[in-house]
């Protein structure tokens, strides 16, 4: 009696068609869990940064906002006397090289983010730390017009925190919109870039001719 098999070519043939299929469908499944990944990330961040200003507030933090330019001294003390206490980090880096990209950062156009000197991160006089969970961080001071003109909201204070995080630390993008995200803490309560404006300026600003800035509006609804 003879006994039924595949042959070598049928056996070739049927594998060359499952890498056929998983070629399709892999890349999309993981694109899928990677934009998953990255909107828990945005959220979860976000969230942890309005518990900690809430607290910092209730312990009268918020005297911050008694200063108009940029002073070094003073957001250092701040961040140590008030923020310091609901972080969880491995490293802070005081307007020094160490805890941000060592490259460009960009906008979502592809010009590169205004930084004083490079590797130490986006804006002057700012203080930049790592999270335990790898997240990049950047705390800095802005004018109540830089606030309206980058960010995309209205205070009613001499100046207001921006915070600028990273999710994925060191590694690339560093793209506004894609890795890199920010939100504004001022008197009228810790909020997301863009908060005061409409949908139609949130996605021009979200888009490959925009900055990028308004991109975590998108995430944060999602």
């Amino acid at each position: 009696m003879k006994k039924s098999g595949f042959t070598l070519s049928e056996i070739l043939i049927t594998l060359v068609i499952i890498g056929i299929i998983a070629a399709i469908t892999i890349p999309p499944i993981h694109a899928e869990y990677t934009e998953k990944e990255r909107i828990s990330k945005v959220k979860k961040t976000y969230a942890m940064f309005a518990n900690a200003m809430t607290r910092v507030k209730a312990d009268g933090g918020d005297t911050i906002f008694d200063i108009k330019n940029n002073n070094d001294e003073i957001i250092s003390n701040w961040f140590n006397t008030y923020l310091k206490n609901y972080l969880i980090t491995t490293k802070i880096c005081y307007n020094e090289a160490g805890c941000w990209n060592e490259g460009d950062s960009y906008n979502l156009n592809g010009s590169t983010v205004y930084c004083n000197r490079k590797g130490i991160g986006i804006g002057t006089n700012i203080i930049t730390a790592i999270l335990n969970d790898g997240t990049f961080i950047i705390i800095d001071s802005y004018s109540e017009a830089s606030i309206a003109s980058y960010f995309g909201v209205d205070i009613d204070s001499n100046a207001g925190l921006i915070v600028f995080f990273d999710i994925n630390g060191s590694k690339k993008p560093n793209t506004l919109g894609k890795d890199i995200f920010a939100a504004v803490w001022t008197k009228n309560g810790f909020v997301p870039a863009y908060a005061n404006r409409t949908s139609s300026e949130i996605d021009k600003d979200c888009s490959s001719s925009g900055k990028g800035y308004s991109c975590i509006q998108k995430y944060l609804i999602k």
